[in-house]
């Protein structure tokens, strides 16, 4: 049996774009045909709410992905969204179909929404703080959401949301190599080689310099006999329970 499970971004405004701030469980479904009808739409709709100027996706866009869409969206509904060195203050032409605004999604890489099917029971890994003892969650000013994906390696990217345990600031762990790791040498060849880590051979203290960069967080975690964080798995059911109480507390507009 399938299960299909819609995410939706949610998005924050940072006075030049609508930037992704989360995501959160948008709807469950047993019928491919039925999901896929649905996410489509969400994604239809969803790249129609914003001014393109203002799409994070086209923000950061070079001029040739630019002028490459300009072409695209022209050829087939006769509208220009790039000229002149400027992205449309505009959002998408109503006169674009479909079907064409789907294939400009794909394009520009704006999804809003993700469409994950699973052939079993339905699967999901998420952040896990060893110093809180709680799953790992986001925030900013617009949102918070739990830290979560379909597959282990797409948390490489958020495991940099650790440094919230520690104020923000440099992690810093006592210890020696051997008391740190059960693998001292490999601790030690790491810390030679990433300019993020350092040891005070006088205090006998690790230090993962904040904002490091996330693989290197990633590869130095499981060398710690404490590690920082793990990826667990976690129920669809917690997911759901996590996301409702996070819109209480936030009081998210429009949330079922």
């Amino acid at each position: 049996m399938m299960t299909y499970v819609i995410r939706e971004k949610y998005f924050g405004y940072n006075d030049e774009v609508f930037y992704a701030s989360g995501n959160r469980i948008a709807g469950i479904f047993d019928h491919k045909e039925q999901a896929e009808m649905i996410y489509k739409q969400l994604e239809i709709n969803g790249a129609r709410d914003f001014a393109l100027y203002e799409v994070e996706a086209l923000f950061d866009a070079d001029e040739a992905l630019l002028k490459k869409l300009d072409d695209f969206v022209f050829s087939r509904c006769g509208k220009h969204i790039y000229q002149e060195g400027e992205v449309s203050r505009d959002s998408l032409p109503e006169s674009l179909s479909d079907e064409d605004t789907l294939e400009f999604i794909q394009i520009a890489n704006m999804h809003k929404f993700q469409l994950v099917k699973f052939e079993n029971e339905v699967k999901f890994y998420a952040l896990w703080s060893v110093k809180q003892q709680k799953w790992v969650e986001e925030h900013d000013e617009f949102f918070a959401s739990l830290v979560y994906a379909d597959q282990p390696e797409q948390l490489k990217s958020n495991v940099r949301t650790i440094f919230a345990d520690y104020d923000y600031g440099d992690i810093q762990l006592k210890g020696s190599f051997e008391e740190l790791s059960d693998q001292p040498v490999l601790l030690q060849a790491m810390i030679n080689a990433q300019s993020g880590l350092k040891y005070n051979q006088k205090t006998q203290t690790l230090i993962i310099m904040q904002g490091w960069e996330e693989e290197g967080l990633y590869a130095v975690n499981p060398l710690l006999k404490q590690p920082l964080f793990e990826i667990r798995e976690i129920e669809l059911e917690e997911i759901q329970r996590i996301e409702k109480e996070l819109a209480v507390q936030y009081s998210y507009d429009n949330y079922e």
